[in-house]
């Protein structure tokens, strides 16, 4: 891309995110303090996090201790461009063990992984209080919502590409939407940015920021233009990732598989089968938010900590009123509002992949850092449509389904850390 296009880019991100707010401070200070007490005794008093004799995973079914352990990686067309943070991760490590004789691999992806998730509630925070106007105690109250969930909470100590994509979607949205704010428009250079950002890390992201070009005013075809334009950037740089890691593997033999046969493997998760709805209510929604029981179960040939079902019927409550209140915004705003359009769009893109194809369906409590964010996101523009005698009641029920996650998420957590600290 030409450099004005990026210095036009860095020129939005920076009057998106800038002047700080006095609140921002505190919020990422209380989360990252929280989530850094809870990862550092995880760390030091099990082996959560390390302690995997066979398989990548240790639980959920993230790849935790690959990205935790490995230096250069190997190309994944799921995730193109993340070997970059393999290599920075191993050159860090690198030095500061040859300066100091310390391996800090653990305690650097943790303390990124909790950067990543803290800054993201931050903007998340800054879209309520500058896009969607909400006053600071609702802006703060749908935070703590998102904060608390449960895989909010999991991403914080989880070395994988769950928190890059949990920072980086919601930044796109914050930058998209004051652009749209200031010029009535989604300016083309950003969402390329976005998507060679986000595909990177995820290469189904990709397509999110690029839906930005089907909300204006211009021809249809003009924006399927501007969607290939925007996209052309990664396509490059995946061929390039493809190019470089097939010479690798030309040149220095190993016996992992090569990018063809790690790209032809993922055909492997797409499916729909007997546990798809099941799959689709507790792991990809419920659990998103306020988790149920946790039990080691056998993925493949690893056993991870993995969701059961709510003890009582009445739990589901919370996640499902969670739903409605997403979906009725939707409904209320989607015709007319630019900034839900966007929201809906981005969601669309999961639900059709996930949904729709199958895919990732047997690992579906990973993704909710793809998309649990958007709740809290959709309620603050229902605030926006609703009266204001119902903005009294819609206040004490997020506080009460924000109870009811905190009170579950930490009652498992505890028996979670009394299971695996014995």
């Amino acid at each position: 891309m030409p450099f004005r296009e990026l210095r036009a880019t860095w020129r939005s991100v920076r009057r998106a995110l800038f002047p700080i707010e006095a609140w921002e401070p505190v919020v990422f200070l209380f989360f990252f303090s929280v989530y850094g007490l809870l990862g550092l005794n995880i760390l030091r008093h099990s082996d959560l996090l390390q302690g995997v004799e066979e398989g990548a995973g240790s639980y959920l079914g993230y790849d935790n201790l690959f990205h935790l352990t490995t230096n250069g990686g190997a190309f994944d067309i799921s995730h193109p461009l993340f070997n970059f943070f393999h290599i920075t991760k191993w050159a860090i490590v690198k030095v500061v063990d040859m300066a100091a004789h310390t391996d800090i691999r653990a305690v650097f992806c943790l303390s990124l992984m909790n950067f990543l998730v803290s800054s993201g509630l931050v903007l998340l925070y800054r879209y309520l209080k500058r896009i969607v106007l909400l006053p600071v105690r609702r802006a703060l109250l749908l935070t703590l919502l998102c904060g608390g969930s449960f895989t909010t909470i999991v991403l914080s100590f989880t070395t994988e590409t769950y928190p890059f994509s949990f920072f980086l979607l919601i930044l796109s949205l914050l930058v998209l939407s004051w652009e749209y704010k200031m010029r009535r428009r989604y300016q083309t250079y950003t969402m390329t940015v976005f998507a060679l950002l986000l595909g990177g890390v995820t290469i189904s992201n990709a397509g999110k920021p690029l839906l930005a070009s089907l909300v204006g005013v211009c021809s249809f075809g003009q924006k399927v233009r501007n969607a290939c334009l925007s996209l052309m950037p990664l396509l490059v740089c995946v061929i390039l990732a493809f190019g470089m890691y097939s010479l690798k593997n030309t040149l220095m033999p190993t016996a992992d598989a090569s990018p063809m046969e790690a790209t032809q493997g993922l055909l492997r998760y797409f499916h729909h089968d007997e546990q798809f709805a099941h799959e689709v209510i507790n792991d990809f929604w419920a659990n998103t938010f306020m988790t149920t029981p946790l039990s080691l179960q056998f993925v493949g040939q690893e056993q991870v900590f993995r969701p059961t079902e709510y003890l009582q019927g009445w739990q589901y409550t919370v996640p499902f009123v969670l739903l409605f209140l997403s979906f009725a915004s939707i409904i209320l705003h989607v015709r007319k509002n630019p900034y839900v359009q966007m929201l809906s769009l981005y969601f669309l893109v999961d639900l059709a992949i996930h949904l729709g194809l199958g895919y990732g369906m047997n690992e579906a409590v990973l993704f909710g850092g793809h998309f649990l964010f958007l709740v809290p996101m959709l309620i603050g523009w229902l605030y926006r449509k609703l009266p204001m005698h119902a903005h009294k009641t819609l206040d004490i029920t997020l506080v009460v389904l924000l109870l009811c996650i905190l009170t579950f998420n930490s009652m498992e957590l505890n028996r979670l850390w009394t299971l695996i600290s014995q």
